[in-house]
Formats: structure tokens, C-alpha cells, sequence
């Protein structure tokens, strides 16, 4: 990403604001026969707002992500593609440092990404691997598959 395009003063914006209200998230989704491991992981990056002139304005300037709306009217940029998180995200707050306890978030999120870009996500081992460093992102987090349920169902 040229991140050289973006002013200091923008780019801090967006750190700010992700600081507060940004997320780095890696989800495991359902176990579905199309997928080696029976499980799919996928990573995102996302912020949210009620205006949507904010997560439009994220998206803007990192020149990726979507936009979509809750039913309760709150507003999301999201970036899902791992080629946006690792040549785009990635880069971007490598070069803007977060401040807060989501700058260790970041860092754990990087190595999931570099782990996934390595195809080491589509063995059991690799889901292990993300499974463990998941649990120290975003205080643990909850989730709708428990590490022992997937864990179990691995070869």
C-alpha cells in the first residue's frame, strides 16, 4: 500500500478512531465438508459508527473493504479479503502504530495473516496454532465455536 498518499494528519485520524472503535477479529466458521480442515478461519478488520461518513471515509483512503448496514442502523467498513489485510491494513498500522491495548490485538492479527498467506490455516496444527494466539486477541472474545469443538473434530 502507498501509504505515502495519505497525510500524517488523516492517517492519525484513522488510527485514533480505530484505537476506540476498531476491531481486528479472526472468527471460525462452520464445519462444512468444502473446506480440507472442516473449518473455515476468517480474518477481518472492521470499524462501526451510526453516520456512515466515517466507515465510507475508512474506506476511501485504504482503498479496499465494504460497507453494510445493521438493521439497527449502525454503519461497518469491513475488510475481509486476506490480500487487502496483508497489502493494504497491514502496512497501513505497521507505519501508524495503534496506541492501545488494540496495538497488541494488531500484532497477533499480523502473524494470523502471514500464518494464512503460508496456507498454514488449512492444516490442523496451523488451526491449532491460530486457535491459541486467537484467545490472546480482544480479551479472549466469545465465540460461536469453542476452541475443545473444533479442536476435537481435527485429524
Amino acid at each position: 500500500m502507498k501509504t505515502h498518499n495519505i497525510t500524517s494528519k488523516i492517517a492519525y485520524y484513522l488510527v485514533g478512531f480505530t484505537d476506540g472503535e476498531g476491531s481486528f477479529n479472526i472468527s471460525v466458521v462452520n464445519r462444512n465438508k468444502d473446506f480440507r480442515s472442516g473449518w473455515k478461519i476468517e480474518p477481518s478488520f472492521n470499524i462501526s459508527q451510526k453516520d456512515d461518513s466515517i466507515p465510507k471515509f475508512f474506506q476511501r483512503i485504504l482503498k479496499c473493504g465494504t460497507i453494510r448496514y445493521r438493521q439497527d442502523g449502525i454503519c461497518y467498513f469491513e475488510v475481509r479479503k486476506v490480500n487487502d489485510l496483508s497489502e493494504k491494513i497491514i502496512p497501513f498500522f505497521r507505519k501508524y502504530k495503534l496506541k492501545s491495548k488494540k496495538r497488541t490485538d494488531f500484532q497477533i492479527f499480523s502473524g494470523i495473516i502471514k500464518m494464512i498467506v503460508k496456507k498454514k490455516h488449512l492444516k490442523s496444527l496451523g488451526i491449532r496454532k491460530i486457535l491459541g494466539l486467537r484467545n490472546k486477541m480482544n480479551y479472549g472474545g466469545k465465540h460461536k465455536y469453542n476452541d475443545q469443538k473444533i479442536m476435537s473434530s481435527l485429524s
